[in-house]
């Protein structure tokens, strides 16, 4: 078991640093072109490996926090698993749903599979429990990453059954998905592996852990909003862009 974990955990920690830096080429790539095709498609399998490894490893920590972490108390060692848990479904769900968008195109109906709904649903209900928690115990970054999860939740789910979509609609939720699948990598490294670094900051400066686990997310929707109002008005005819 011990040795499932520690797999688990160099898979996340190295398919995690190789993606973080991959994540920057398709976002500044000619959309559409063959390195952002390739890096994209590297950048997706990537995230796959890191979001099924971050579950196996929190459901682990869940399962026996003291025989994987004797250094630490069983609590704080399923806090952090739950949070972890919740960012790998994060990255998981959307990733799954950029790359499903982007292959099928105007065809929703991938998105209407048992598994993809299954992932969907299973964000929400993970969005709600860590909102519910955070507020329990008001904690900022919880409540945030709560509210951000059933808020992408939600809106995957309105694009997969609404009645129609916008012209080359697919394309936006392509980046959305993307866009909010990298939130989670770096949120995730920015709470478990920018702690270590930045340890002495963190004590130092109490409002500071806040501020850097919060960012990415913060950032990341306005680069959503921005990008997808962009290139809805690129997509849409002018005669309807000017009744919106």
């Amino acid at each position: 078991m011990f040795l499932i974990h520690q797999t688990a955990v160099y898979l996340h920690i190295a398919g995690g640093v190789i993606a973080l830096l991959l994540f920057w080429i398709p976002v500044f790539a000619r959309k559409g072109s063959p390195v952002h095709k390739r890096i994209g498609r590297y950048f997706a399998l990537l995230m796959y490996m890191i979001g099924m490894s971050g579950l196996l490893m929190s459901s682990m920590d869940l399962w026996m926090p003291e025989t994987f972490h004797p250094d630490r108390s069983a609590a704080a060692t399923q806090n952090t698993a739950v949070f972890l848990f919740s960012l790998s479904l994060l990255v998981l769900t959307t990733t799954r749903h950029g790359w499903l968008t982007i292959n099928y195109r105007d065809n929703r109906l991938p998105l209407r599979r048992p598994l993809q709904l299954m992932l969907v649903g299973s964000l929400m209900l993970s969005g709600i429990a860590l909102f519910a928690l955070g507020l329990t115990r008001a904690n900022t970054v919880y409540i945030a990453f709560g509210a951000l999860e059933i808020a992408v939740s939600a809106g995957m789910l309105r694009y997969t059954f609404k009645k129609h979509t916008r012209p080359r609609e697919w394309w936006t939720e392509h980046l959305g998905g993307l866009f909010a699948s990298g939130i989670g990598a770096y949120t995730a490294f920015f709470v478990f592996g920018a702690f270590t670094i930045l340890e002495p900051a963190f004590i130092a400066l109490p409002w500071l852990p806040v501020l850097v686990w919060v960012g990415p997310g913060v950032i990341g929707g306005i680069a959503i909003a921005v990008v997808s109002r962009h290139y809805r008005r690129k997509f849409t005819p002018k005669a309807a862009a000017a009744n919106e």
